[in-house]
């Protein structure tokens, strides 16, 4: 398993990374409340983790992808391969972004930090009712996190986009879930073009992410713990940075192609 630092690093010098032979375990764990409880103490020892060093005031975007990256080592502790591609784009640019994913699960917003810090520092769009939990929500505030209703759409435009205007202006990259909720099936009319306006306002590139984090289910009662299957790959890949210029239409068009051909590669459902 790799370090915080080698994983950034391999995406910075090479774009790629993919758990290695040595790293597997002889045997992928059982799908069954074993692993599932051993993931779901993962994601809680990140949450309290990261509270934790924030009241210690030893919290930054450095120790948050530190800290997450957990999701990675476990899952591969697990049995699960890990695949990142396509990040050599990211690492020949210098400059912000804005990040539009696909939403499989609770797993992609935990180890996306990981990946996408080593290329400058990250807000994420998130919930309202997230930055409400106490000591969560205060680590979430020191990082720049952006916090939507999702009751109020129009609001939540205008929050978005002034915002997130101001941390691209201030040198921070955003990551949107457009879906606005996990999806299992990808639907090209489910995904908004919320990021794209926000990249043709700011003048940055938009950059599409692919993923498929299904190795972690939704649970039946609480979504973000559910079964785990470590047969099921880990992957990311990004996609091309679509330059402001192109307008957010045609930003928006492209990203949405490029997220569903690469799930259709992967097996995927896409509507």
């Amino acid at each position: 398993m790799s370090s915080c630092k080698a994983f950034q690093e391999a995406l910075r010098t090479t774009g790629h990374y993919e758990t290695s032979p040595e790293d597997r375990p002889s045997r992928q764990a059982r799908v069954g409340a074993f692993s599932a409880l051993r993931y779901a103490g993962v994601i809680i020892g990140i949450m309290w983790r990261c509270a934790w060093q924030n009241l210690r005031g030893k919290f930054d975007h450095a120790a948050w992808g530190e800290i997450c990256m957990s999701t990675v080592t476990t899952a591969e502790r697990l049995g699960a391969v890990v695949t990142c591609e396509g990040f050599e784009q990211m690492a020949a640019h210098r400059g912000p972004v804005v990040y539009v994913s696909n939403h499989m699960s609770t797993l992609e917003t935990l180890a996306l930090p990981s990946i996408l810090v080593a290329f400058g520092r990250l807000a994420i769009i998130l919930k309202q009712s997230l930055i409400d939990i106490p000591f969560v929500g205060a680590s979430a505030i020191t990082l720049g996190f952006i916090a939507v209703s999702r009751k109020n759409a129009r609001e939540d435009l205008k929050v978005v986009l002034e915002e997130g205007a101001k941390r691209l202006a201030d040198g921070y990259s955003v990551l949107l879930f457009p879906q606005g909720t996990r999806q299992d099936v990808f639907e090209n009319k489910r995904f908004n073009s919320l990021g794209a306006k926000l990249a043709e306002r700011a003048g940055v590139p938009l950059v599409p992410i692919a993923v498929q984090t299904d190795f972690l289910q939704n649970g039946k009662w609480i979504k973000d713990f559910g079964p785990v299957d470590p047969s099921r790959p880990i992957r990311f890949a990004c996609g091309p940075l679509l330059p402001a210029e192109l307008g957010a239409r045609q930003a928006h068009e492209q990203s949405v192609a490029f997220i569903g051909e690469r799930l259709k590669a992967w097996g995927l459902p896409v509507a």
